[in-house]
């Protein structure tokens, strides 16, 4: 699944710069060590194109749990201004990180990307063939 993909693209580019810090992708249990990481696709829209084309958009959500406050969280969210402008998914294709903007909520920092991408979609063989063709015509004789 696409957004599984994205997800671990994030985390890996997330690791990069965050060593220690443990990455959720699933639910967070409470009682969470801080600082971590918590990974979510809070939207996703599909859009047909031209054919078999489509564009696939993707909001994502990381939340950050600081261990020392808002001014760790600022300092995240910088990086991460960074870090997820560009991912390299699992076949090595790079995505672009847009709309990137951070927002602190009771001391969580929540920084919102999207990747928007177009893909195509498998083609189906056309099985459906005739198997008699039957033409009838009639001879107007010379006309002319």
């Amino acid at each position: 699944m696409m957004v599984n993909q994205l997800i671990m693209a994030i985390a890996r580019a997330i690791r990069k710069e965050f060593q220690q810090e443990k990455i959720f992708t699933d639910s967070v249990e409470q009682g969470i060590e801080t600082p971590c990481f918590f990974i979510l696709c809070i939207s996703q829209k599909e859009f047909a194109k031209l054919d078999v084309r489509f564009l696939a958009e993707h909001t994502f959500v990381i939340s950050y749990f600081p261990k020392n406050g808002n001014y760790e969280c600022w300092e995240v969210q910088s990086k991460l201004q960074r870090l997820l402008e560009f991912i390299t998914l699992d076949d090595k294709s790079v995505l672009t990180g847009t709309n990137r903007k951070g927002k602190i909520k009771d001391n969580v920092l929540h920084f919102f990307v999207d990747y928007d991408f177009y893909m195509k979609k498998e083609k189906k063989e056309a099985n459906d063939y005739m198997e008699v063709l039957t033409i009838h015509e009639k001879d107007r004789g010379n006309e002319c």
